[in-house]
């Protein structure tokens, strides 16, 4: 009968369900069986498992097993939720947005990948002058640097200490540096006036981001069953750097989108305002940071010399 329940309720929410979250409480039970008699064989952890059941909850009415099995269902479906509350948390964190505390490790940091950000921006500098006369091995390593400074803010107080914070900075500080717009202020603005298909787009990358962001939370906190395994903080490392990797490829997706959005549906931001859109560049730069400051604080950004 137990059976029968885990698999039917298991089925209809299966779909529903985070598979991260299944797969951290499914990890745990396997390592509790590894630690207590391995797998298979004779005297497996499996053997340890049914004679914990029965020594437990053996006795228990079989209705009050069946209370025991939905509570177990309720508890990963609750962790689940949590999980997904505590997503945009753990995106910040992994983005480098740390308690003032860490901030020497941060400062460190930012300095340490500044370096390198100035060695590869340096070559990415040299191999532009002669691009006319690269060889090929050089082409592909001015193609790999051209897409790497995407992913790099170009002004170093926009830098963060961890690539997947310098990405998402770079996406927010992009539509500043050429159209004079703050993409955090205009954004929620702009989300309005996206075109269904468009915002659905956006809406699945971000999702995505998201998704990654809970699989590496939930592999570090795999590394609880290490109490069990030893295994089990193997799999918490490798899973961990395998969400973090995915992360940054999502990220990196959602940023494109996201300039997109402010590349082509920018005038639909200043029509829904009132507001044309000028067609030369540099006047428009100038109105995207007039309209940002009347959307930030009511009124136009101060001028030289002026205090904000």
């Amino acid at each position: 009968m137990l059976t029968a329940l885990w698999t039917g309720l298991g089925g209809r929410l299966a779909e529903r369900w985070d598979s991260s979250a299944v797969m951290f409480w499914t990890g745990g039970v396997l390592a509790w069986v590894w630690g207590h008699g391995g797998l298979s064989g004779p005297g497996s952890g499996w053997q340890a498992f049914g004679s914990a059941w029965e020594q437990e909850f053996g006795g228990l009415p079989v209705a009050a097993q069946v209370v025991i099995a939905v509570l177990a269902l309720l508890i990963v479906a609750g962790s689940r939720r949590l999980a997904e509350a505590l997503t945009p948390g753990v995106l910040r964190l992994l983005e480098g947005y740390w308690p003032a505390w860490a901030s020497p490790v941060r400062a460190m940091l930012i300095g340490v990948r500044g370096r390198g950000i100035g060695r590869r921006a340096d070559r990415w500098r040299a191999l532009a002058r002669r691009r006319a006369e690269l060889s090929a091995a050089e082409r592909a390593e001015y193609a790999a640097l051209n897409a790497w400074r995407a992913t790099v803010p170009p002004a170093p107080p926009d830098r963060m200490p961890t690539g997947l914070g310098d990405l998402l900075r770079a996406v927010e500080s992009r539509p500043r540096h050429r159209y004079g717009l703050d993409a955090v202020v205009c954004w929620p603005r702009l989300w309005l006036v996206l075109p269904e298909e468009v915002r659905a787009e956006v809406a699945a990358a971000r999702a995505r981001l998201d998704a990654n962001a809970r699989l590496w939370l939930w592999s570090l906190l795999f590394g609880v069953w290490t109490v069990f395994t030893w295994w089990a903080l193997a799999a918490a490392l490798v899973g961990t750097a395998v969400g973090y990797r995915l992360a940054l490829s999502a990220a990196a997706q959602y940023g494109q989108l996201v300039q997109a959005c402010f590349d082509l549906h920018r005038g639909g931001l200043y029509e829904a305002l009132g507001r044309e859109l000028p067609s030369d560049p540099r006047r428009e730069y100038e109105a995207g940071r007039e309209l940002t400051a009347r959307l930030e604080r009511g009124r136009t950004p101060p001028a030289p010399g002026e205090p904000a």
